[in-house]
């Protein structure tokens, strides 16, 4: 069989043999493929399925093959572990053994005489390719279920969009092509208070997403215990330190947005958020530093006042570098024109626009990083 033909088609047929379940339901689904497939040009004349428990072989199905070569296998095992992939001939004729996965499982592949004396060398290089593709599917897989479960914690971590006196306001978060930490939450903390806070954990994936949902927890749980900015962001600090995780940090805006427009926050080494009013634009930089790299950091209390006809804009540092790997990051000058442009539009419409622009800008690549967009307006009275 010509290598690209036979690459494909082993390709297409891990593909097929995907779906739920572990490594027993893929190898069930595999199996019956693999020798319909290749069986004839290879010489595959069975299959069976085995799994590891304690050193010793357990048989958990067969497609085609004898009892015989079930008591074989053991008998290998019982004497010393073969290295896999191992080849060898037996009783039975030429026997493959190949790894399948993690946790002990294994596949047996007899190959018939009907194509010759099969030498065990000969059979080793069939089956090598063989193993070495599913281990590599079951290895992107297995990353594309994390990926997958990282998505979901983002998701569940999102809230609705709430109503809040006469403030127009709207979020998004954009995953990039790998899962990252972006999030933001607006919770009520009562009838005249709205906690708000936009967050960028370190790294991606599961370990991204993970640390993000427990900053989430930590503020609320702050803020239903009505505890102080200061005390919760200095206790929530402390926590993402002694995790023990040293290269793991956390940038963060976080703010309690009062009904007459007084914002109280602290910023702790996140990109400042923009407030534009009629006297002009002012960065939200007050705070400390990120959390996590020292256990005993000190947070200042920022002010802020959201007067009728402001609007304040957090985000994530993936909207700022957008277009950095082409050599030109949106960064923040475009940022703040759009807001000075958008600044008495609707909250929604208007990040939309800016979505619209980022990705403009950057030639409709998809985005480097996260990016998570807070838009709050507060509208003239007409």
């Amino acid at each position: 069989m010509d290598p690209k033909q036979f690459h494909r088609r082993l390709e297409s047929m891990l593909d097929r043999a995907s779906g739920p379940g572990g490594v027993k339901a893929f190898a069930e689904r595999l199996m019956p493929h693999l020798l319909e497939e290749f069986g004839p040009a290879l010489g595959i004349s069975y299959a069976k399925l085995y799994r590891l428990r304690g050193g010793a072989p357990s048989h958990v199905k067969s497609w085609g093959g004898s009892a015989a070569v079930d008591r074989t296998v053991a008998a290998l095992f019982l004497v010393a572990s073969p290295e896999l992939p191992w080849a060898d001939r037996t009783d039975e004729g030429t026997l493959a053994l190949l790894p399948l996965g993690e946790d002990g499982w294994m596949m047996a592949l007899g190959f018939d005489g009907d194509h010759g004396d099969i030498s065990a060398p000969r059979a080793l290089a069939l089956a090598s390719p063989i193993a070495h593709a599913v281990h590599q599917h079951l290895r992107r897989r297995e990353l594309e279920d994390l990926l997958e479960q990282a998505r979901a914690i983002q998701v569940s971590l999102l809230p609705p969009t709430p109503s809040f006196g006469d403030f127009d306001i709207a979020a998004m978060s954009l995953p990039a092509r790998v899962v990252g930490g972006d999030v933001y939450d607006m919770q009520r903390i009562d009838e005249e208070t709205l906690a708000i806070s936009i967050a960028d954990a370190s790294g991606h994936g599961l370990p991204a997403a993970l640390q993000a949902r427990d900053v989430v927890t930590g503020l609320r749980m702050g803020a239903e215990r009505e505890l102080k900015i200061t005390r919760v962001i200095e206790r929530l600090n402390r926590v993402i330190h002694q995790s023990g995780l040293t290269s793991r940090f956390v940038s963060l805006v976080f703010g309690e947005l009062e009904l007459n427009g007084t914002l109280t926050y602290i910023n702790a080494g996140h990109p400042p958020p923009l407030l534009l009013t009629d006297t002009g634009l002012q960065e939200l930089s007050i705070g400390g530093g990120l959390l996590g790299p020292q256990q005993d950091a000190f947070y200042k209390r920022g002010f802020a006042h959201l007067d009728r006809g402001a609007a304040l804009l957090l985000y994530t540092d993936g909207a700022l570098e957008h277009g950095m790997t082409a050599g030109d990051a949106f960064g923040i000058e475009r940022l703040q024109d759009w807001l000075t442009e958008w600044r008495e539009g609707s909250a929604r419409e208007g990040l939309e626009d800016l979505v619209a622009r980022l990705q403009q800008h950057g030639r409709n690549a998809p985005f480097e990083d996260d990016v998570t967009l807070v838009m709050i307006r507060r509208p003239r009275v007409s």
